[in-house]
């Protein structure tokens, strides 16, 4: 029973530091002009850092796949590291998907923002 609230402390420890560390990373990679470089940055931090896996196949607790991986290479080689390779990469992958959508629509809207700044300053009246 103690072994439950180890686990759901840890998680709660590591969720902490992960929130801490995206905001700094948000903060550091605010671009002005590479919003797609900005965007799929942070997609990247994001999935690897919250994406959880099983610690082990036959049970039921989960770590962040990024640490399993580590871990199952470290002791079992690569074909075991590979069963968390696998949702980790599929995470980055819908994250990089995500941040593309995302930058398609922000620079949509940067350049309409940037048009209507430009006729309405040709349009000003000059006494």
């Amino acid at each position: 029973m103690d072994w439950i609230s180890n686990y759901w402390f840890f998680w709660i420890l590591y969720l902490g530091a992960a929130v801490i560390f995206t905001g700094i990373f948000w903060r550091v990679t605010r671009f002005e002009r590479a919003i797609w470089a900005s965007y799929s940055l942070r997609a990247v931090a994001i999935a690897v850092a919250f994406t959880p896996w099983y610690s082990n196949s036959q049970d039921s607790r989960m770590a962040p796949a990024l640490m399993v991986a580590a871990l199952d290479a470290i002791t079992g080689g690569f074909e075991a590291a590979f069963r968390s390779f696998v949702p980790l990469v599929l995470a980055v992958f819908f994250g990089l998907l995500l941040a593309g959508a995302m930058s398609f629509f922000k620079a949509k809207n940067i350049k309409k923002f940037i048009n209507n700044n430009n006729i309405e300053r040709k349009s000003k009246v000059i006494k």
